[in-house]
């Protein structure tokens, strides 16, 4: 999910109210969308932070006691463990083989639009799923409908996990793009190594002097991939020169900062990354689509 941190580290975070709120939103993220085993990371992370709340840390202490016992399968050992993604699969499966309707309800969430957290859920469980129509329902509904980019790229992502082979034109962040399915990264590990330049140079700055930003930044920067594959502006980012790479890992430090912390300290972070006058134009370009970013995504942030 994100890179580790230290357990040194983990005690000595204490969590700022907006940092909080941000979390929690997260949490809910995580678990509207069965995503079990990230909300059992980040509460393992939150549990030995200060939240300033003793009642905050038993509710984080709670949830993450009542998901061991709700999926206890995620505790095994790890050289005995069966995936996350396996055992879900087997259950949707056999859903499938009972339920004639089942692959029909699914794919009116979709058609629906009312909730993202449900669509995304969704899509999970089609990806999973045996029905030969599922394709060009899929297809249908992603060329039609104008969806968030974001959710744009979990449609490309499970077509092609599904075997899809064509490629589709779709309107993304104001431009025509033609997206091969098959191109598409599978998993965030299928991305260049390029695409996580400016994160790591983010991680290499932050990650022992800000481990609050740190601890989201990766899962932060995949949702940004996802946001802007295929455009011209992600072309763009697989070939920065490393000057521009401290602009854009500055921007997205600032970004992060206000978004968590509520606050910015400009001064620190431009010396922290070395801006000059001559980075300036490059890091205001960045910041204005991270800031456009946040609100499309963490509208709540």
């Amino acid at each position: 999910m994100v890179k580790a941190i230290t357990e040194k580290l983990r005690h000595n975070v204490v969590l700022f109210p907006k940092t909080i709120d941000y979390y929690q939103i997260e949490l809910t993220r995580m678990l509207e969308t069965e995503r079990y085993r990230e909300a059992i990371e980040l509460l393992r992370f939150l549990v030995e932070c200060d939240s300033g709340d003793p009642r905050t840390n038993e509710e984080w202490q709670a949830l993450l006691d009542w998901l061991r016992t709700m999926q206890p399968d995620l505790y095994i050992e790890e050289e005995e463990e069966v995936s996350e993604e396996e055992l879900r699969r087997r259950q949707l499966t056999d859903k499938e083989k009972k339920d004639a309707n089942y692959v029909r309800e699914l794919l009116q969430i979709l058609e629906d639009g009312t909730n993202l957290a449900k669509q995304a859920l969704a899509l999970e469980q089609l990806s999973c799923l045996e029905d030969p129509s599922i394709n060009e329902a899929l297809k249908k509904w992603l060329i039609s409908v104008p969806l968030p980019p974001t959710l744009q790229f979990k449609v490309l992502q499970v077509l092609r996990r599904r075997g899809e082979d064509s490629t589709v034109t779709l309107d993304k962040l104001g431009e025509p793009v033609k997206f091969d399915i098959q191109a598409t990264p599978s998993s965030f590990d299928d991305f260049p190594q390029e695409a996580y330049s400016i994160v790591d140079r983010f991680l290499s700055f932050s990650e022992t002097k800000h481990p609050v930003l740190a601890y989201f930044a990766e899962e932060t920067w995949q949702e940004f991939l996802s946001y802007l594959y295929g455009t011209s502006v992600y072309e763009e980012l697989l070939s920065l020169t490393e000057d521009q790479t401290d602009a854009w890992a500055c921007a997205f430090h600032l970004v992060l900062e206000e978004t968590m912390l509520g606050t910015v300290d400009e001064e620190n972070a431009y010396e922290l990354y070395g801006i000059t006058e001559e980075l300036k134009f490059s890091l205001s370009r960045a910041s204005m689509l991270f800031k456009r970013f946040v609100r499309d995504v963490f509208p709540q942030a």
